[in-house]
């Protein structure tokens, strides 16, 4: 998603705004692939041994779209110092999961909500959530060119049905109630909208470095994520499953992809 940072660069982020018809239709239509990709792992009634599927799946979209799309993206702005905004948001989610929220292994753990405990599925849907708010960012600086727009529009929804669909399967490894993951995941979907008026109210001068900086921060998030609550679940030996391998791997086939068509 070059857009994040080298179109708002490039462009700058339109001065006046006016909602027109174009603009609503992007932002209607990211929204149903939030909701898309969101509801789709609802749809079976895996097991808890089936769920590491998708949630292995999962893993692979997540780094994928960190090593792929937002480090190269954000790397050209920081250069040297690319390290530090990554750093803080792997350790942003690490003080989350491990210090301020009570972190215990799922199968120990009752429902969400019932117990006095907050999971990693929170860490995760807020993690992921503020990179949906960059994808706000990228549709908003480029909205007014209609051929410029309709890329970036085909760019972010390429991954955003893959993104959603690996939040709601870490929400149901951490056994939130179908109800709880409906209601939050369709907050969800209204997050990249509201990052994207956000943006030309408040974020109209934000410079190229500042928006790198923000993408590398998430992809930071991305990778503590899939590292410390992905991967572990994947190894751990109760989950053994056959596919939970060519699961991850086809997540980052996936992303790989999704940057290709982008025209990364």
């Amino acid at each position: 998603m070059r857009a994040y940072v080298s179109q708002a660069r490039l462009r700058g982020i339109p001065q006046t705004f006016t909602m027109s018809l174009q603009f609503i239709v992007y932002l209607l239509a990211v929204i149903a692939a939030e909701l898309i990709g969101g509801l789709s792992p609802m749809v079976h009634d895996w097991s808890y041994r089936g769920l590491i599927l998708p949630v292995s799946f999962s893993g692979g979209v997540l780094l994928g779209a960190a090593f792929f799309e937002m480090i190269p993206d954000s790397a050209p702005a920081l250069g040297p110092h690319l390290g530090a905004p990554l750093v803080a948001g792997f350790l942003m989610i690490f003080v989350l999961e491990n210090f301020v929220l009570v972190h215990p292994h799922p199968e120990d753990a009752a429902e969400h909500g019932h117990a006095h405990h907050i999971h990693f599925g929170l860490t995760a849907y807020v993690g992921i959530s503020f990179h949906n708010l960059l994808d706000g960012l990228a549709i908003s600086a480029t909205y007014r060119s209609p051929a410029l727009g309709s890329a970036v529009l085909m760019a972010i929804i390429f991954h955003k049905v893959p993104t959603a669909f690996a939040l709601t399967s870490l929400l149901m490894l951490d056994r939130w109630k179908r109800a709880t993951i409906v209601f939050w995941m369709s907050l969800f979907a209204l997050a990249t909208p509201v990052g994207a008026i956000i943006t030309l109210l408040f974020l109209r001068d934000a410079g190229g470095v500042v928006l790198a900086g923000a993408v590398a921060l998430s992809a930071g998030s991305f990778l503590a994520i899939a590292t410390s609550d992905i991967l572990p679940q994947i190894s751990h030996s109760d989950h053994k499953h056959a596919g939970t391998l060519p699961a991850l791997f086809a997540g980052l086939t996936l992303s790989w992809l999704t940057r290709l068509l982008s025209g990364g």
